[in-house]
């Protein structure tokens, strides 16, 4: 009844960490200024810049789908 350690190895594919850094970073950042460009509201740039990352995700996985 010795100390069992349990080692968990988790692997995360590269094109899922393409498609985060694409989506999440680069298409929000520019979803952000082009909403506080056009609307002059940073609240309406927060939020559609937290919003259209999860519309793209949701999307994508609709069309994985079919």
């Amino acid at each position: 009844m010795g100390n069992k350690h349990n080692i968990v190895v988790v692997v995360i594919p590269i094109a899922e960490v393409k498609k985060f850094i694409l989506i999440d970073i680069i298409i929000s950042t520019a979803a952000y200024y082009t909403l506080v460009i056009s609307f002059h509201s940073m609240i309406t740039a927060s939020a559609g810049s937290m919003a259209l990352p999860m519309l793209i995700r949701r999307s994508l996985k609709l069309r994985f789908r079919r």
